[in-house]
């Protein structure tokens, strides 16, 4: 059986498709050297400090043990999608560093973490240089993720962070969820001081980046108003791939703020690429793994279906 690699781009990373002759099919092959550098941060966003520090609390030693383990009792995982699992477990340790909560939503990224929660020493020694103190894992028994904290989650991540194919096939569907309406409702009265003691961990090192946050949030507040006031159902440009959510963050903040009820009804207009890509055979953005076990539809007779994993509908940390 013949096989040809095509490499394939999409949000910005390389994946390698093998194509197998006779029955049509398509088996889609993870390459660990297309992982992003610096855990696919965008350039904007300041926190080189925050990275280093992560890198360096996790030795070689340490990630060779757990990865040696988890290959050893999970023999269906290749060793380069144990690293795209790595890749976005490290996104996560990210997230905790400055995010007040942070549940985790993928049961694939989550495996991992238990993988590492078994060398005792070496995790509290982690924990202890990363973050100064024990990151816990506590299980969310239930059934369905809590809508607004994956939201925020959502927010957040693409905020700082390219969104890949694989991202999306580990956290499942992006941006489904509305943000918090009152929360959004009440940010021009609430101060910087009040915003950062309810949704962020402030330290030195992560300060200038909570503040781009803030700023990021106040800045795509404003705009959905002004998007109002010229057009109170919105008017969005749709992604030219599924995995482009540069733009898909305002769209959210608006929805939730104006049609919070109706959120998914006007939302997922804009949840579709313009084109479907024969890479993911689905030109969903929003449409991974994911948890909530929707069939979309484009718009052009193409629809797609979900079914997120969410370890048990989220882990809280």
């Amino acid at each position: 059986m013949d096989v040809f690699l095509t490499i394939a781009a999409g949000a910005g990373i390389l994946f390698a498709i093998a194509y197998f002759s006779g029955n049509g099919s398509k088996k889609k092959v993870l390459l660990k050297e297309s992982i992003p550098d610096r855990l696919g941060l965008l350039e904007v966003v300041p926190a080189s400090a925050i990275l280093n520090k992560l890198e360096n609390a996790l030795p070689y030693e340490y990630i060779n043990q757990v990865k040696l383990r988890f290959l050893s009792d999970h023999p269906e995982v290749s060793d380069d999608e144990f690293e795209w699992r790595l890749f976005e477990l490290k996104r996560y340790f990210f997230l905790n560093s400055v995010m007040k909560n942070t549940p985790m939503f993928s049961s694939k990224v989550d495996e991992v973490w238990h993988e590492m929660l078994m060398f005792t020493k070496q995790y509290e020694s982690f924990s202890e240089k990363y973050l100064g103190k024990m990151l816990h894992h506590t299980p969310n028994l239930e059934p369905e993720p809590a809508p607004q904290q994956r939201a925020f989650f959502d927010w957040v991540f693409a905020q700082l962070f390219d969104i890949t194919e694989y991202t999306w096939q580990a956290w499942g569907d992006f941006f489904h969820y509305p943000m918090d309406v009152e929360v959004l409702q009440r940010i021009e009265s609430l101060s910087d001081v009040e915003l950062k003691k309810q949704f962020f961990n402030v330290n030195e090192e992560n300060q200038e980046l909570v503040n781009y946050l803030i700023t990021k949030l106040r800045s795509q507040l404003r705009k959905a108003q002004d998007i109002y006031t010229m057009d109170r159902k919105g008017s969005f440009g749709r992604p030219a791939l599924f995995g482009d959510l540069s733009g898909l963050s305002l769209v959210m903040v608006f929805y939730s703020y104006y049609y919070f009820d109706e959120y998914w009804d006007y939302t997922q207009v804009y949840a579709y690429s313009n084109q479907a890509h024969g890479t993911s055979g689905c030109s969903a953005v929003f449409c991974g793994s994911g948890g909530i076990n929707d069939s979309h539809n484009d718009g052009g007779g193409h629809s797609c279906s979900s079914s997120c994993s969410s370890c048990g509908g989220g882990c809280s940390s």
